[in-house]
């Protein structure tokens, strides 16, 4: 197997650990609105039929599927002094600020340029987040190759965003009501609110690029390969792989649950509870449960499998979707909001999908001698975002289906049908996401046998 390691990598700081996680700030503070919004503002602002909106999302999404792993493959063989991906936080950061504000600028248009440039600023916004978010995720598998270092590394990038989440959600519904003049249908209160997140998100993302150092750099090839030829090896290597392939899958499966029921749930506060305020309590505390996630998930991570912490976790969010439905029923609002911290402090699966997803590149580098970083993150990114518009698309069109109006008064039936759909829907992604993660072959012994291999590897290179 080729050698291809130039540099040690061990423990790192604490502040390393929180400059890095402040890459996850900016990523919350840019994309959070988008997940959590912008369906409501395409259908009650700009007046977006439920039909075009989908089509928006979906198209945006197929070209995020040659976008992201395309993106990932350029990263992982760019070579600057500043390393392979910090130099594209740097310099995406303000692109993908500009992008978000614009996603959400109204224009008085005619309903189909409406249509495209909803289409143009959505796309872009994604092409953006792509660059920046993708790097920052890669970035920590290349400052340490100690597994316990990054699940440490990646707790702390979650308790920053947990926290960056709690702040988001508490202000975010207040932000637009207050420069909306207390209107959720408001187009200056949405605006406002983006372009103040993303101010926030640069700086975020720029003290990120400025504390962290890739020390795991794979050495520049003989023979240089064309952008093209690199993006099919990696891809070659990534797809024959069965744990990346099954990880991969299990992560679309259930962020299409857990970013659909998060591109509606809006409207479960504003037409079921008739309480919009209530969502910035409800998201807070969720956020909150995100936040504990990181004090206790790293223990049993190191000590369990974490396919099946993964396991555990999609299981718990099904029984929480369906005491979001009975509670939603009888509108018992403050134990709709204890189920929401239970909610956020159960969903361990972005901390298993990094931990996991570090261990298979490592494996796949270990047997094959190629390091495709760029491509299995960026794969996993794809999932996300993938999961994040399919999960959206397919809930406002069902929503219509079953008889939402939006800015109207609806029959209980109907608002009972919402209920279902917006509770229930996600449940069943959860589930067969939670089979997925069980199929994983990859275990943490595993995974510590591949790293005393790795060490070796770095010792040969001195």
């Amino acid at each position: 197997m080729k050698n291809n390691i130039t540099n040690k990598s061990g423990k790192l700081s604490v502040w390393t650990k929180i400059g890095y996680g402040m890459g996850e700030a900016g990523s919350q503070f840019s994309f959070t609105l988008i997940s959590s919004y912008l369906t409501i503002f395409y259908s009650d602002v700009v007046g977006l039929a439920p039909a075009a909106i989908s089509i928006i999302m979906l198209v945006a999404r197929v070209w995020d599927a040659v976008n992201d792993p395309m993106f990932g493959a350029i990263a992982e063989n760019t070579r600057t002094r500043l390393g392979r991906f910090r130099p594209y936080i740097l310099l995406g950061a303000p692109v993908l600020a500009l992008f978000n504000c614009l996603t959400f600028l109204k224009l008085d248009l005619p309903d189909e340029w409406k249509i495209l440039w909803c289409a143009f600023t959505y796309i872009g916004c994604g092409m953006a987040y792509t660059v920046v978010n993708i790097s920052v995720g890669c970035l920590a598998n290349s400052m340490t190759a100690v597994n316990k270092e990054r699940v440490s590394l990646n707790a702390y990038k979650g308790v920053i965003s947990g926290i960056s989440a709690m702040i988001i959600n508490a202000f975010t519904m207040p932000l637009i009501l207050h420069f909306g003049n207390q209107s959720t249908s408001s187009a200056r209160g949405y605006f406002m609110a983006a372009v103040i997140f993303s101010i926030v998100s640069v700086v975020c993302f720029w003290i990120c690029a400025g504390t962290s150092r890739e020390v795991i750099k794979p050495k520049r090839e003989q023979r240089r390969q064309s952008a093209l030829r690199a993006l099919i090896r990696s891809f070659q290597y990534t797809l024959s792989d069965r744990d990346a392939v099954l990880l991969i899958l299990a992560m679309f499966i259930f962020l299409t649950g857990l970013f659909g029921r998060i591109g509606i749930m809006g409207y479960y506060f504003i037409y079921n509870l008739k309480n919009p305020l209530l969502l910035a309590t409800f998201a807070t505390a969720m956020s909150g449960g995100n936040m504990v996630v990181n004090l206790y998930a790293p223990y049993f991570l190191n000590k369990v499998d974490k396919k099946w912490i993964g396991v555990f976790s999609a299981i718990c969010q099904s029984l929480c979707c369906v005491a979001f439905f009975f509670l939603g029923e009888i509108q018992a609002e403050a134990a709709i909001i204890i189920v929401g911290f239970l909610y956020g402090a159960t969903n361990i699966v972005p901390l298993v999908s990094t931990g996991l997803g570090a261990e298979i590149i490592d494996d796949n580098w270990v047997r094959t001698g190629i390091r495709s970083d760029g491509i299995i993150y960026s794969c996993i990114s794809f999932s996300t975002k993938f999961g994040n518009a399919i999960g959206g698309s397919i809930g406002i069109v069902v929503l219509g289906a079953v008889g939402f109006v939006a800015n109207s008064e609806m029959t209980p039936q109907i608002l009972t049908r919402m209920n279902a759909v917006i509770n229930f829907g996600p449940v069943i992604f959860f589930i067969i996401s939670a089979i997925l993660f069980g199929m994983n072959r990859m275990t943490n012994k595993k995974g510590q046998e591949n790293e005393e291999k790795i060490k070796i590897m770095m010792k040969s290179d001195d």
